[in-house]
């Protein structure tokens, strides 16, 4: 499976984007399909690229066969999710006003001890009670480790990610990344109140369309 998988990876064109970090590719040739830990159910990403500065991050679950999709733009400072509208949330909705910091480094950065931050300012509704809040996190790559999936086994960055926020009630938690260079995210392991995030690992990595 992981010749395979390393095989595939050789016939991709490096860095098709300028978008696309070594930890982070975003070749629009490729699909990640990982599986979400503690149940049978599967998801697939994949890239469209928007030229030199954006792309869209696209997530297929496939048993519920439903799509959701979110805008990124590039930049010198890394990678930043453009802001979406009214998210749904038990018994009410949220909304992402205003980020700043860095969401992903840029190439350079992606080193072992490297820290960065951002921070999200909230507001939502909860049982028709309007609130507003905010949501931060630290995140620090703390080492280079090997790790299992149904993929292979990859030489990984380690990347650990605290939240703390509040909107209405506090948040808060931790969510632990694997990367791998030139296959990206290979693991994520979250904890916390923080809707959204999940715990998934690597099935496969697949080209969708044929080299030139």
């Amino acid at each position: 499976m992981r010749r395979l998988l390393w095989f595939v990876l050789l016939l991709a064109p490096a860095w098709a984007s300028p978008c696309s970090l070594s930890y982070l590719p975003t070749d629009g040739q490729l699909a990640w399909r990982y599986r979400l830990l503690g149940s049978d159910q599967t998801y697939v990403q994949s890239y469209s690229l928007l030229g030199s500065q954006g792309f869209v991050e696209i997530s297929r679950f496939e048993r519920q066969n439903q799509t959701g999709q979110r805008r990124w733009n590039c930049g010198p400072d890394g990678l930043q999710p453009q802001l979406q509208g009214p998210q749904p949330i038990p018994g009410g909705v949220v909304e992402f006003v205003r980020l700043s910091g860095v969401f992903w480094p840029p190439e350079r950065d992606w080193r072992v001890g490297h820290e960065w931050s951002y921070r999200y300012e909230l507001r939502g509704r909860v049982a028709f009670v309007e609130l507003g809040g905010y949501l931060e996190a630290r995140n620090r790559i703390v080492g280079r480790e090997q790790v299992q999936v149904p993929a292979g086994s990859f030489e990984a960055l380690r990347v650990e990610s605290v939240f703390q926020g509040r909107l209405g009630i506090g948040l808060g938690g931790k969510s632990t990344y694997w990367f791998a260079r030139g296959v990206g995210l290979v693991k994520q392991v979250s904890e916390g109140n923080l809707p959204g995030r999940v715990s998934s690992e690597l099935l496969e990595l697949r080209r969708t369309a044929p080299t030139e």
